[in-house]
């Protein structure tokens, strides 16, 4: 937490054996230390070594720098020099005030001059210093006192002045803990009826700000209260901003600059109230009311520690673990058998209850996205949780659901789209068919629209207008953008949501051509009669008839016309063509059967079964599927962190048609070992970038590498360096 320990006394006081009997060093910043770092002892003129304090200018430099990177995450902090003169412990102000610390100097001057002599005498030599100058030290210490603004104590007392102890509430009626606000005024006000009971403690979670569309409103009655002895406001990751607003500092924060901030200015605080308010925020809630001990930050903590101080202010804020951690569970674990109840906000990705576990209280409603403002009330009678809806939030701007509807286009507004798009490329190809696929320079620059993402293996016949064979539009992966990152995806996913197994080959597609009466055969950008360079539009043709017999072929044929749908397959081909996912057999699985039209439309699972059951032909497998986000979730983070799973993934699929692809954990890896395979197997790139080297497994891969030549990698497909590799090693 913000606490800054200052030591004060000349050399041979004892300062360095204190901070070690207090187990201190991994908290303690010292000065002489960074003078060895900058430069080793030198010899004197009296042949003997010292500590060069010619540096000194660097030295402080230095310490103030990692000092302040500290503070800006309010950490408890010593730091170990001598201090003697008080102008050097002033040098401390600007930071301490800053950054809201409270500053401590432990004072040892109550070690005799004669014991520091003496330990001065028996140091390391280069630790030594002249007796004269710890004499002067030793006086001025003595005659010059510690600045007013800090608190000054001896070292004895260190151990009871560093205790975070819990205050005891029992006075008060009823404690209100009241979750994250968001700018959300009205439902705030709904459940305070207005007014604040003097004889009631109201204790807020933090995160007043932000994301709401009532944030001069919270403000204004944060002002309001913010001076009375029965609120107690906690600081929240969002809280921040109105701190740099008050101090007119830019702000990174764009929901806040395009939202809040325009809010407020209209407003027309002043400043100063502002600023006033920020320094009123606190960093937890530590208390015990009746029988029981509770502890109350924004983020969440994994447990008490046994000495709350050493805990940094960002982890109190932020929460111990990610955003995704099940932090309820967690501190009910580890607290299990002591009497201690935690209440946070911030985070809740699983949407647990407001009583999440049994010694924590999750106040994380989603308030501001028309979700709950949540508040946990304890009085006499024990703990009750309340739930009050909102129903004032915005509802003008693009619903989070945005992402399941794109602007609709027809076969001619497409075609006369492309001449004016920078991200979509045409291939024409034999019979006046056209293919379309998004440029390189879209996936790299990540310009994605309604019309890019359609062209992803978009067949069109330009002489009659018509789709021949369209696949899926494209869609990302889970964490790959905006869309598909979990803490978007927990508003976004509309359940039941299915999961289905993602087999590792190529898209390959099945269609058919009006003009010419035909089966359309297609992968990546190419037909099978457009002569690919790799073939893989050939391979589709060609293990398509392998799979089915004439009869066979014909209905499929009838099937896809008469429906105006294109059969979308997995093509496996484990000879001419491995992955990273080792099969025995070449094969088609069947994935979805897609209509041949703009609007991106497929048929519902149990026709794709059907179609593979008449036809006898492989199926995606369906996985499981889910009613609710928290069964979801915890199976999403249970089978993304298992190696076990030699697959390449799954496709999600939610009830309102929006998909996204989980990779799994040995396909990401052998796909990165794949890429080492690439390097090695060239002779100028005998070893890859050391920076790539993030697993363990990596590093013992790249000593069973060493022992195979160049000609080795550059002949053997991935799955057989695997096997080889785990055959010998």
């Amino acid at each position: 937490m913000r606490t800054l320990v200052l030591l004060r006394g000349c050399p041979g006081t004892g300062k360095s054996t204190w901070i070690r009997d207090h187990q201190l060093n991994q908290y303690t910043l010292s000065a002489d230390q960074l003078r060895l770092i900058h430069q080793s002892p030198v010899l004197n003129l009296e042949g003997k070594y010292d500590i060069s304090q010619k540096n000194d200018g660097k030295v402080w430099k230095l310490l103030f720098t990692l000092l302040e990177e500290r503070m800006e995450r309010g950490e408890f902090t010593v730091v170990d020099a001598t201090h003697a003169k008080p102008s050097m412990i002033s040098s401390y102000k600007a930071l301490v005030l800053k950054y809201r610390y409270r500053a401590y100097v432990v004072d040892f001057s109550n070690v005799p001059l004669e014991t520091a002599l003496l330990r001065n005498r028996e140091r390391a030599e280069h630790k030594r210093v002249p007796d004269s100058v710890v004499h002067a030290m030793h006086e001025r210490i003595l005659s010059e006192p510690a600045p007013s603004w800090t608190t000054v104590i001896k070292p004895e007392e260190f151990a009871d002045a560093m205790q975070y102890k819990p205050r005891r509430l029992d006075s008060y009626k009823k404690i209100h803990v009241i979750g994250d606000v968001h700018g959300c005024f009205t439902v705030l006000d709904s459940y305070l009826k207005g007014r604040l009971e003097d004889d009631e403690l109201y204790i807020f979670t933090g995160d007043m700000v932000d994301r709401g569309i009532e944030n001069a409103k919270v403000v204004q009655f944060l002002l309001r209260i913010k001076d009375r002895k029965n609120v107690i406001l906690l600081e929240g990751n969002h809280d921040k901003y109105l701190k740099q607003y008050g101090h007119d500092e830019v702000t990174r924060s764009s929901v806040f600059n395009k939202k809040t901030k325009p809010e407020l200015d209209e407003a027309g605080f002043d400043k100063r109230d502002i600023r006033e308010l920020a320094r009123r925020f606190h960093q937890i809630a530590y208390f015990t009311y009746g029988q029981d001990t509770y502890i109350i930050t924004h983020g969440g903590i994994s447990a008490l520690p046994d000495n709350l101080l050493f805990t940094a202010t960002s982890q109190l804020i932020n929460g111990v673990g990610g955003y995704e951690t099940d932090i309820d569970h967690v501190f009910t674990k580890n607290m299990e058998g002591r009497n201690i109840i935690q209440i946070h906000g911030h985070r809740n990705m699983f949407r647990l209850p407001v009583h999440a576990a049994a010694k924590s209280y999750n106040l994380e409603g989603q308030v501001e996205h028309g979700g709950h403002l949540r508040v946990v009330t304890i009085d006499r009678s024990g703990i009750q949780t309340h739930e009050i809806k909102n129903d004032v939030f915005k509802t003008s701007a693009p619903p989070l659901t945005s992402h399941h509807a794109h602007e609709e286009l027809t076969v001619e507004h497409f075609l006369k789209h492309l001449d004016e798009h920078d991200y979509v490329s045409e291939q024409k190809l034999a019979g006046g068919i056209s293919s379309f696929n998004f440029t390189r320079k879209a996936f790299q620059e990540r310009k994605w629209d309604s019309v890019s993402m359609k062209a992803r293996g978009l067949f069109i016949n330009r002489n009659t207008k018509e789709i021949v064979s369209r696949s899926y539009n494209k869609f990302f992966n889970i964490d790959e953008r905006l869309t598909t990152k979990m803490h978007v995806l927990v508003n976004t996913l509309r359940f039941p949501v299915t999961v289905y197994d993602k087999a590792n080959g190529f898209l390959g597609t099945v269609g058919y051509n009006s003009e010419t009466d035909e089966l359309v055969f297609t992968s990546k950008s190419y037909t099978s009669a457009s002569g690919q360079k790799d073939g893989h539009a050939k391979w589709v043709e060609e293990l398509f008839h392998k799979t089915f017999d004439a009869s066979q072929i014909e209905d499929i044929k009838e099937y896809v016309k008469t429906r105006n749908v294109s059969l979308v397959f997995e093509v496996v081909l484990p000879e001419k063509d491995p992955h990273i996912i080792e099969y025995k057999s070449d094969k088609l699985v069947l994935l979805d059967i897609v209509k041949r039209q703009m609007k991106y439309e497929k048929l519902p699972y149990e026709d794709v079964l059907c179609f593979a059951e008449t036809f006898r032909v492989e199926c995606k497998q369906k996985v499981i599927s889910f009613d609710q986000w928290t069964d979801f979730y915890k199976w999403y983070l249970s089978v993304s962190n298992d190696p076990s799973i030699e697959e390449e993934g799954y496709v999600i699929e939610d009830s309102a048609g929006f998909m996204t692809k989980l990779k799994l954990p040995f396909y990401q890896y052998w796909k990165f070992i794949r890429g080492i395979k690439h390097r090695l197997g060239a002779a100028a790139a005998r070893s890859p970038q050391h920076e790539a080297l993030f697993h363990s497994e990596h590093v013992k891969f790249l000593a069973w590498a060493k022992t195979k030549d160049s000609e080795y990698f550059k002949n053997q497909s991935v799955i057989a360096i695997r096997n080889d590799f785990y055959n010998e090693t």
